[in-house]
């Protein structure tokens, strides 16, 4: 991160990029200090390394908002980043990302795919916790910058492909879960232990995700079709994902 984090200060010339640099100083040197005595807990650490970078991204110069998106995937590699306690919504690492790429519906189309592979970065991190809440966020940002670019032929693959990835990775976690539990064999209803408490919440936001999306689709315009075809391929790759012994949950089935 400290390379990236001085290539990005070189790089934002001019008084136009005076912000980048001096935020770019100020993480250098908080991250130097963490080497020594003076730790600050890793939220705050990521905090002062992703102001430069959400900075250089909303400069929309392509070189700066790329060197950024490498120091954004470069964080979710480094353990120094990673808390170990419990933190609060809003400082947790998802949270801080998004809003660090809060502005790619308006960045431009190339720059918009590499934030579809940052997010899906994010997904497959050690730290990131796949539930409902933290899918349809994520899904959130795909959904507005497909809304502002879909006609680009890249952005419209991508946004297509990061949604069908994390959606079918939800499905397929509770199948996972299931098989681990031992709940995947047919056995008689009334025989049935009751499903442990993970595997009922991932259910539960199963169920959560697909009702959103329904709701999306029934609320879109009948002449934007292509919007229409993005929540019907989304809500296909969560069925296509399911376990077979979804219709079992009540939630479901109603």
């Amino acid at each position: 991160m400290d390379e990236i984090l001085s290539k990005l200060q070189k790089d934002a010339s001019g008084n136009k990029h005076k912000a980048i640099r001096d935020a770019c100083l100020f993480a250098c040197e908080t991250l130097q200090k963490q080497n020594g005595s003076a730790k600050i807990p890793p939220s705050r650490l990521r905090e002062r390394c992703l102001l430069p970078l959400q900075l250089a991204l909303e400069s929309k110069n392509r070189k700066l908002a790329q060197t950024a998106l490498t120091g954004m995937q470069k964080m979710l590699s480094e353990d120094r980043f990673v808390a170990v306690e419990t933190e609060a919504l809003e400082r947790q690492l998802l949270s801080q990302m998004l809003d660090a790429v809060r502005v790619t519906p308006m960045l431009h189309e190339d720059l918009q795919v590499e934030v579809m592979k940052v997010l899906l970065c994010i997904t497959y991190s050690s730290t990131f916790e796949i539930n409902g809440d933290s899918i349809l966020r994520i899904a959130e940002v795909c959904i507005e910058t497909y809304k502002s670019s879909c006609h680009q032929r890249s952005i419209n693959t991508a946004v297509r492909a990061t949604l069908s990835q994390i959606l079918g990775d939800l499905a397929l976690q509770l199948g996972h879960r299931q098989g681990v539990d031992g709940e995947d064999a047919p056995v008689p209803t009334h025989q049935r232990r009751d499903v442990s408490p993970t595997t009922q919440s991932l259910c539960g936001d199963v169920v959560t995700v697909l009702t959103v999306f329904c709701e999306k689709l029934e609320g879109v315009d009948h002449e934007n079709q292509l919007l229409q075809l993005l929540y019907l391929e989304c809500i296909l790759s969560m069925l296509s994902s399911c376990p077979p012994t979804m219709h079992l949950s009540r939630g479901f089935t109603d």
